[in-house]
């Protein structure tokens, strides 16, 4: 019996055992299985991604091509555009080339651009456009001298109501009183720092440059000049381009002046000249009952139906007419008029020495260029040369004449190069001519 009950928990055990065995393999069957199915997951997934990477791939390929190609066009058309460009640009420099103007010209357009900046930015800043606050900028924006006579001329190249002027003095050396008016071709109200400010403003030194190509043109074909008619495209090659002279300054309408040198009616109360010399004539009594009684003499027959009113209007006159041309009177209205041009005069001479860069000239030299570039202004060869010798004595701070250490010539010499000098100056012979008046 005990060996039966062995023999039974034996085969109990060895049951356990197989049983234990073959729970294990299918443990680890599950397992294997299991793991297929998740591998085959993994692999079907891994699959997926790599088929998106490569259609976002091929996605980026197609949308970085597709980007090349508009990058193309768009660099073939601005290409385009810049090759239409240079070629326009080309065509101009040299429709310039053909149709160069005198050095006179360009250094005048090259003001009339300075101009039309200088108006601009007054503009902007609210400023008034007076003459003297035009010319002072102009200065320090060319570096080259400008006066009232410039502006004219700028006015005079460029089309009809470009530059025109407001005067309110009598006097051309009265600059703050001269308003320059200069149309920019942009609308009212508008300050002109934009992009259509500078088309219009091209558009203007575009109309400028035209406007003196047709004045090159109009001495290059002479009495053949046909206004209407466009200009030559080149210049003959026996042209003298530096002959072509600059066209008549624009002229400005001052105020009435009260004062001008001749002789005037009785009646006229605006004549200080006449007043002076009537003074000098009638003031001693005028003509006397003797002086008239022997004209009415004098006249015999021929003085029937004369009034001794009427005879004694002309004596008096020709008194007045005989104290006007006394030689003291004479020397003092030239002396007058001499110091009326001193401020002309001191800003040509200015010009001159700042367009050759210089100090010191030969006097005679110097009056010969200045009567050449001021040869439209109403002054004699000698005039000059007093205006000249009074203001290096009037101005010693700003020039002087002195004679040269070897020969017998006579020098100019600018003393002063301070602009600060050279306006205290200017102030000093305005002064001197307003009294002058």
């Amino acid at each position: 019996a005990m060996a039966r009950a062995a023999l039974g928990v034996v085969d109990a055990n060895a049951n356990a055992c197989a049983r234990a065995r073959d729970d294990g393999a299918g443990d680890r069957a599950a397992k294997r299985a299991a793991g297929r199915d998740d591998g085959g997951a993994g692999r079907l997934n891994s699959n997926s991604s790599a088929t998106k990477r490569r259609r976002s791939d091929a996605g980026r390929r197609a949308d970085d091509a597709r980007d090349a190609r508009e990058e193309d066009k768009r660099s073939a058309r601005a290409s385009g555009a810049n090759e239409d460009a240079r070629a326009t640009t080309g065509e101009a420099v040299a429709a310039n080339e053909r149709q160069r103007l005198p050095k006179k010209f360009e250094t005048l357009r090259a003001t009339s651009e300075a101009a039309l900046v200088v108006a601009r930015f007054m503009r902007a800043r609210g400023q008034r456009a007076t003459a003297d606050a035009m010319c002072a900028n102009i200065e320090r924006s060319t570096g080259r001298r400008c006066s009232l006579e410039t502006l004219r001329m700028v006015a005079a190249c460029a089309p009809a109501g470009t530059i025109t002027f407001r005067a309110k003095t009598s006097r051309a050396d009265d600059l703050k009183n001269i308003h320059v008016d200069v149309d920019l071709g942009i609308e009212e109200g508008s300050s002109g720092n934009d992009k259509a400010g500078m088309v219009a403003m091209r558009a203007k030194m575009a109309a400028i440059r035209a406007k003196m190509v047709m004045i090159v043109a109009n001495t290059h074909e002479g009495d053949a000049y046909d206004a209407s008619a466009a200009p030559p495209e080149s210049w003959r090659e026996d042209f003298d381009l530096e002959s072509v002279p600059l066209p008549e300054p624009v002229k400005i309408a001052f105020m009435e002046d009260s004062s001008r040198d001749g002789p005037r009616l009785l009646s006229s109360t605006s004549a200080p000249l006449l007043g002076e010399a009537s003074t000098s004539a009638l003031g001693r009594g005028g003509v006397s009952e003797g002086e008239l009684t022997r004209a009415m003499s004098d006249l015999g027959p021929d003085g029937k139906g004369i009034s001794a009113r009427a005879v004694q209007a002309v004596l008096e006159r020709q008194a007045i007419v005989e104290a006007f041309n006394d030689p003291s009177a004479v020397a003092d209205r030239e002396r007058r008029r001499l110091y009326g041009r001193l401020p002309h005069v001191f800003d040509a001479v200015r010009t001159a020495f700042a367009a050759r860069k210089r100090s010191v000239m030969e006097l005679d030299p110097l009056l010969d260029e200045l009567m050449h570039t001021n040869a439209r202004a109403e002054i004699s060869a000698h005039e000059l040369a007093d205006g000249v010798r009074i203001l290096a004595r009037m101005c010693p701070e700003w020039c002087t004449i002195v004679h040269a250490r070897h020969g017998d010539e006579e020098l100019f010499r600018i003393v002063s190069r301070d602009p600060a000098t050279a306006r205290v100056a200017r102030a000093k012979l305005a002064k001197l001519c307003r009294d002058a008046a």
